[in-house]
């Protein structure tokens, strides 16, 4: 491979190129809370654009003295994919940018495709790679060509205006990497030409994906077979996409501000309120929902299809009713007159028996049932400290026919009576434990304590938070 360091003086093109790249770049910090002393990184594939990226992010870094990662995300479904992640290190060592590198397996490629598959693990896995090192802001390789390709899908989808946008220069609050974490596209105004005149320049040698080829993928028959034909007939034309993405991120910017206005309307805490989602035209509760599930973790925007599921199937839902609808890697939920969002559950709850030993902790970590058991030791009555340190405590799942008495004023009742009375979902009841101690019934997660098993003055309360 080329070695990217000669010493030929830059062309003229390059030049404009550059200087264009760090106006991009400092308008970006310009908007951001980066201080001088804080790392940036770019996503480095080892590909043309994120090449010719690195290239110009370290010359910018090492100008103005900040500290600069390359992040590389190992996916294995390429046989070349380890010569990629040596090629990636290997540049990254010549520029003097650290690297580091993340391998991610894919999942739900069934329901999702390889492509969508692969989209999530890449950006989960650079937001983990950021927050372990530190780096706040994340630049990726999107120029001009890319936003294009991505407004034509969008309106091929069927989009609305949040899809028609495209990308932005700045991305504050990516599902996928994590609200921490800021992504920054500096090349958004580059040609795809620009950008190999560049690496041409720079004497780049980048690793070629043969994926790329494949136009069995929609964005590459897209960029193959389509956009060719376009720009013969309108020269031009991915500028001219990108300009109406502007216009498009304009108005949704309006939109936003509409929903935000509604939000404080129908917000309570997270939730929203039914009865105020109702006094809503249709229009403002599907934009109202758009924002409000973004700002819930979304992991993608909902389909005006999925927008109508969800009115159907949870707003409009007898009261009595507490439907749940899976949307957008979230679990939306109807109960008490709110609407919520909360993280899906995966897999299955255990089925066997998982022991704690308390020695004095506020919170003891249990990964099996996806929470944390939790001890208030300034309670007024629990159970006695001693007794709790001299035994163990059992975590069981449910197996039909428990009792638990939370007052001592009134009968013990069955588990099943109290959760439909405390109106918890009957998605969420498999993964609430219970917790035993000598053999008897002494918490519900969900429920609380039996009154009978912690009556001392001054004992220990036991809580329950589930990590979803």
């Amino acid at each position: 491979m080329a070695n990217s360091r000669n010493s030929t003086p830059p062309s003229k093109a390059l030049s404009e190129a550059t200087e264009r790249f760090e106006r991009a770049l400092e308008a970006i910090l310009a908007r951001v809370v980066v201080s001088g002393a804080d790392a940036i990184a770019v996503a480095f594939s080892g590909g043309l654009d994120s090449s010719v990226l690195l290239h110009h992010a370290a010359a910018a870094c090492r100008r103005h003295g900040r500290a600069l990662f390359a992040f590389h995300v190992h996916h294995g479904l390429s046989p070349n994919a380890d010569a990629w992640l040596s090629h990636c290190a290997g540049e990254a060592a010549r520029l003097g940018v650290d690297f580091a590198a993340e391998r991610v397996e894919l999942k739900g490629r069934a329901a999702t495709g390889t492509e969508q598959a692969a989209r999530l693990a890449r950006y989960r896995a650079l937001g983990e790679l950021c927050r372990r090192h530190r780096v706040r802001l994340l630049l990726t390789a999107h120029h001009q060509d890319d936003q294009a390709e991505t407004v034509l899908l969008q309106m091929l989808r069927g989009a609305g205006l949040p899809g028609l946008g495209g990308m932005g220069e700045l991305h504050d609050s990516h599902a996928l990497l994590g609200a921490d974490v800021l992504l920054g596209r500096p090349l958004l105004d580059c040609t795809r030409g620009e950008l190999e005149r560049a690496a041409q320049d720079l004497g780049i040698d980048p690793v070629v994906d043969e994926s790329n080829a494949d136009t069995r993928y929609r964005r590459n028959a897209l960029r193959h077979e389509v956009l060719p034909v376009i720009e013969r007939h309108f020269p031009g034309s991915a500028a001219t996409l990108s300009r109406s993405s502007r216009h498009w991120q304009s108005a949704q910017r309006l939109l936003d501000d509409l929903a935000a206005m509604d939000e404080a309307r129908c917000a309570k805490g997270d939730a929203l309120r039914i009865d105020q989602l109702k006094t809503l035209s249709v229009e403002r509760i599907d934009n109202l929902l758009r924002h409000w599930l973004a700002g819930q973790g979304a992991e993608w925007p909902p389909s005006a299809a999925q927008l109508a599921q969800l009115r159907h199937q949870v707003l409009q839902a007898r009261p009595e009713a507490h439907p749940s609808l899976a949307l957008c890697g979230l679990l939306l939920q109807r109960h008490g007159g709110l609407v919520v969002a909360v993280p899906p559950l995966r897999d299955t709850p255990p089925r066997h028996e998982v022991r704690v030993a308390w020695r004095g902790e506020s919170e003891i970590a249990v990964p099996e049932w996806q929470g944390s058991l939790l001890f208030d030791i300034e309670a007024r009555r629990g159970i006695c400290p001693l007794r709790l340190r001299a035994s163990v405590l059992l975590l069981r799942p449910r197996a039909g026919g428990e009792r638990l008495k939370p007052n001592l004023q009134r009968p013990s009742r069955t588990l099943k009576n109290l959760f439909q009375e405390c109106a918890l979902p009957a998605q969420q009841r498999p993964w609430l434990p219970l917790a035993f101690l000598d053999e008897k019934l002494v918490f519900a997660a969900g429920l609380g304590m039996d009154s009978r098993e912690a009556d001392m003055e001054g004992g220990v309360r036991l809580g329950w938070r589930s990590a979803a």
